[in-house]
């Protein structure tokens, strides 16, 4: 068993190393995969306004879910779903444009009244004509692996999200969004497609730090677009400091983001 060659947790070993990006998907986006080491990883997309040349998601560096759509925040469910319905139509807060599929392997969570409380694996969406948009008033489908367990009326609202590792950006400074882990390798740069590959999220890794950290500190993301700092209970938990943290270096963490 290779060290850089992730075995599913499903079963079975990936044919995409850690250390690789590819333009086709060889995984489903969100799919989990452990080293013989003990090291996880996630697979993860990243589109090329995410890897040009003045935003490249580099080694060590810490990476961040895409950032919510508020008009996928709290939308009315367009028309009822009864119980057993493996889909649901929304209406959006705005204009919109959504490519095929965007929306694969994201979540479907029911945030008030009937049905609230539940959440939904998204398998998949049409795209809103040529990618246009859909105007505020039009419905947006998604289709669910799962059935509809408790029938949602048009007065259920819900949050269509994007899978965590889905169309994932370099961590933003101040600890916009939940970071989903860090890459071992530069991701290809320019590129006109999406990027697919394996990130990080758990055991021996390097990282960059924005400040000096003792050994045995908790980190945060930091304040500092892609970095980690010593922390302070007022950020997400990323990992661990296993040597004396400098600034601007890619000092050993033990990562801790999921398991």
């Amino acid at each position: 068993m290779s060290y850089e060659t992730p075995i599913l947790t499903a079963g079975g070993a990936s044919n995409q190393t850690i250390r690789e990006a590819v333009t086709s998907p060889r995984h489903d986006v969100g799919t989990r995969g452990q080293t013989s080491d003990g090291r996880v990883f996630y697979y993860a997309r990243s589109k090329n306004t995410n890897a040009d040349a003045a935003n490249t998601l580099s080694a060590g560096q810490f990476c961040q879910m895409a950032a919510q759509d508020g008009d996928y925040t709290n939308a009315a469910v367009a028309s009822a779903a009864a119980v057993g319905a493996t889909s649901v139509s929304i209406t959006l807060g705005g204009v919109n444009s959504v490519p095929l599929n965007d929306y694969q392997g994201g979540y479907l969570c029911v945030n008030d009244d009937a049905g609230e409380g539940r959440v939904y694996r998204i398998s998949g969406n049409a795209a809103t004509g040529t990618e246009a948009g859909v105007s505020a008033t039009a419905a947006f489908t998604v289709d669910l692996t799962d059935e509809i367990e408790f029938a949602l009326t048009t007065s259920s609202e819900v949050v269509a999200l994007k899978n965590p590792w889905m169309d994932i950006t370099l961590a933003a400074a101040g600890h916009a969004n939940f970071v989903c882990g860090v890459p071992q390798f530069l991701i290809p740069a320019g590129s006109t497609d999406a990027q697919y590959f394996w990130i990080q999220t758990w055991g021996v890794s390097c990282g960059e730090d924005d400040a000096t950290s003792a050994v045995g500190d908790a980190l945060q993301s930091g304040a500092n677009a892609g970095q980690a700092e010593s922390g302070d209970g007022n950020a997400q938990h990323v990992g661990v400091q296993l040597i004396t943290g400098v600034v601007g270096e890619f000092r050993p963490k033990f990562l801790t983001i999921a398991p």
